[in-house]
């Protein structure tokens, strides 16, 4: 099993979140993650699918591929999109304070993206914003990693 890999490529839309989804839960009861783990990283998963269908193809429906191996230690998850450059992890964490008036809208979800898996990396391949996503099967320290080109 460490060796198998898989993809779906989707149009970017939120009729698609059901298959992303179904594709992402496959994945982690392979990878016997537990429950809780399977719905942090389904979770993840879902706000960077839909960031992309929101923001990524300003005018038209552009694809999305996901890609996910595991090894012995992880579930692997690599997202690919040909939407505008974005990189995630370039987002200054969103400041937390008591009263919702006070704070600036956007940047939430991503930081609970990276919050709810082990290792999040971002690298622009090409015309191509891939965003990997590890779900360790043991808990690991966290690390953010930039390999932007």
């Amino acid at each position: 099993m460490e060796n198998q890999a898989s993809s779906i490529t989707l149009e970017a839309s939120l009729e698609n979140l059901k298959a992303v989804n179904n594709f992402i839960r496959k994945w982690a009861k392979r990878a016997n993650l537990s429950p809780r783990n399977e719905n942090n990283l389904l979770l993840a998963v879902e706000e960077v699918y839909v960031n992309i269908v929101k923001y990524a193809y300003s005018e038209s429906l552009g694809k999305v591929t996901i890609y996910c191996h595991m090894d012995e230690n992880s579930l692997i998850s690599k997202i690919k999109d040909a939407g505008i450059p974005f990189n995630p992890l370039e987002v200054p964490e969103p400041r937390l304070v008591s009263c919702l008036e006070e704070r600036k809208e956007g940047g939430l979800g991503l930081f609970l993206m990276q919050k709810l898996v082990d290792n999040v990396g971002y690298e622009r391949e090409g015309n191509y914003n891939v965003l990997t996503l590890v779900k360790s099967k043991k808990k690991k320290i966290k690390r953010r990693e930039n390999k932007d080109n």
